[in-house]
């Protein structure tokens, strides 16, 4: 019992094993959320320009659908920018009513390599006046990868001015602000160099940096899950598995070793009596009993003044005393 304990254990401590790293690890290393994600901590991401403008400014993210933007600044990085060129007018529009009230609308296109085949209609470039370019590249890396260096670069018109690394342009009270060359704004890229001027020309006089999530398909969902997290419960968590891993040990084997049952001799059963007496006891009711044994006595008895004779003397009596009766009127018909 001693080793099946032991082995259970093992398999319990492998499976929490194996819960941590499919589960628990990819979150917080954030390896489960796409490329330049805030919540994502490894080179790809952009949760050190997340930390980073919490310091200096009031940072949020995004989980549900975008609303119109006032005094803030709405990042929207890793976007695919041979898909987003081809959005269909309606799409278009709808990011230019977003800061008709104020704000900047920045859009972070992930890099590139020169994409093989692109879309013939572009909206975008006849809606807002600027076109979606890519310059040829050696492909060094593998073509699955993400480069370090985009092929993307903007023909913009008159209405955009042209920063260090990114284009803008003025749609009612806000901005809206695309930038090609994103890996400056992702982990590695502020590892290797910080830019802070690119950084705080992105953002301008915005009072608030909201990270867009939900185009990652990161949707707040209110689960179960989340309130977890928010409460910091994952620790009350982990000990209610161990509790029920003890539980089930100790169900599964005594902490004392087996007592052991030794038999003084054979144990003998119930003779043919003995069961005919459970039997009556369980299927006849106490009063019903004597009028039962004689009614099956009867069956059987041919004599009729005899039957008739222990009838009257079990009339009207209880059980004990009818069987007496009946006893006496029998040996009194013997002799």
């Amino acid at each position: 019992m001693n080793r099946w304990a032991w082995l259970g254990l093992a398999l319990i401590a492998f499976l929490f094993w194996g819960l941590d790293e499919v589960i628990v690890t990819p979150l917080e290393t954030g390896e489960a959320y796409p490329p330049y994600s805030s919540l994502r901590r490894d080179p790809l991401g952009a949760k050190a320009l997340y930390d980073s403008l919490s310091s200096v400014i009031p940072v949020d993210r995004l989980y549900k659908e975008r609303m119109k933007l006032t005094d803030e600044a709405l990042l929207i990085l890793g976007v695919d920018p041979v898909a987003w060129s081809a959005l269909d007018a309606e799409t278009i529009q709808r990011y230019r009513k977003l800061v008709e009230n104020g704000g900047r609308l920045v859009i972070g296109f992930l890099p590139v390599r020169t994409p093989p085949h692109i879309p013939d209609s572009r909206p975008v470039e006849a809606l807002w006046g600027i076109q979606f370019k890519y310059r040829d590249q050696p492909d060094e890396e593998e073509r699955d990868s993400i480069p370090r260096e985009t092929s993307l670069y903007f023909a913009s018109g008159p209405h955009w001015r042209s920063r260090d690394g990114f284009v803008e342009r003025d749609f009612g009270a806000g901005t809206v602000v695309l930038i090609a060359d994103t890996f400056p704004l992702s982990n590695q890229g502020l590892r290797e160099e910080r830019n802070a001027p690119l950084i705080a020309a992105v953002i301008g006089p915005a009072r608030r940096a909201v990270f867009d999530e939900n185009h990652f398909g990161v949707v707040e969902t209110g689960s179960i899950v989340k309130l977890m997290r928010k409460y910091r419960l994952e620790g009350a968590l982990a000990i209610l598995a161990i509790v029920a891993g003890l539980f089930l040990w100790r169900s599964g084997s005594s902490l004392l070793p087996p007592r052991r049952v030794v038999l003084d001799g054979a144990v003998a059963g119930r003779d043919s009596l003995s069961g005919m007496a459970a039997l009556l006891y369980r299927g006849v009711a106490e009063r019903d009993l004597m009028s039962v044994c004689f009614a099956e006595w009867s069956k059987t008895e041919r004599n009729g003044a005899k039957t008739a004779r222990v009838e009257e003397e079990i009339r009207g009596k209880d059980a004990v005393t009818a069987y007496r009766a009946a006893c006496r009127a029998l040996s009194e018909k013997l002799r």
